[in-house]
């Protein structure tokens, strides 16, 4: 029974470890798609870096809300030309779906999702190509990616970001846009704003697409000081499997009593 008892052990002692070794590591789920060259939108879009170029929240289908006054803006605007024109109806950036782009005119979508993966804290990709940010060039197409995370927070704390891209970027915390950095232009910086992390689980997301030809960079990170850990490790195990573990482990401790006191 002993050696069982080990063996059980065992089995938890690397789950239990991994837990705590990714306790203070912010890793973010990433899902990579290629916009085609044919896109109405792709070398099609105003030079320059702008802080204002999307809204303040996510639409109805989770994406950036264009920031015009034809979508409900009424101050700060964005007004450079040319405009993005892969919008839904309420004025969704459509670069990240599939389902909602629809090409010039209304024609095939654009939009190929090609991919799944994570990625840890600070992030820096200076050559974020497709297919899945590990491309040569992009003449093939235009690399754009969803990132995002549940930040798990014991306490009340602040936070502050940093990012930069070649070509935008949109960071977005419980839903409220935290870093804003659009136009068609070399690597920049954004412009971020310091957040407050309620004590719980907070979400964290970031959209970036990679506008033109000639050059694609990400680079991504958050400063805090006491997060406990971003979304669960894939091999630590559901609260079904803990609990049959741990009723495991109160079998075999019984079975040792009930032996100790037919011994005696």
């Amino acid at each position: 029974m002993k050696i069982r008892y080990l063996a059980l052990l065992g089995v938890l002692a690397p789950v239990l470890g991994s837990a705590a070794a990714h306790a203070d590591t912010i890793t973010m789920a990433a899902t990579y798609f290629t916009i085609g060259e044919s896109d109405q939108d792709m070398n099609h879009l105003a030079p320059g870096v702008f802080n204002n170029e999307v809204q303040n929240s996510l639409g109805a289908d989770g994406l950036p809300i264009l920031n015009t006054a034809a979508f409900g803006c009424s101050s700060n605007c964005f007004t450079a030309t040319p405009m993005p024109a892969d919008l839904t109806k309420s004025g969704e950036i459509t670069w990240w779906s599939p389902a909602l782009n629809n090409g010039a005119a209304g024609g095939t979508s654009d939009v190929t999702e090609t991919g799944t993966g994570t990625i840890t804290l600070p992030y820096s990709n200076g050559s974020f190509y497709p297919p899945n940010g590990g491309g040569t060039n992009d003449e093939n197409g235009f690399q754009a990616a969803i990132f995002s995370t549940i930040l798990n927070v014991p306490t009340k704390e602040s936070i502050n970001f940093n990012v930069g891209a070649d070509d935008i970027a949109f960071v977005y915390l419980n839903g409220s846009l935290v870093c804003d950095l659009g136009g068609v232009h070399p690597d920049a910086p954004g412009t971020c704003t310091s957040g407050v992390l309620p004590a719980g689980a907070n979400s964290l997301e970031l959209f970036y697409a990679d506008l033109e030809n000639t050059q694609a960079a990400l680079t991504f990170g958050v400063t805090t000081a006491g997060i406990s850990g971003g979304p669960p490790p894939t091999n630590v195990p559901e609260p079904f499997t803990l609990s049959m573990v741990g009723a495991g482990l109160a079998g075999v401790a019984a079975m040792r009593r009930r032996k100790k006191a037919v011994t005696a």
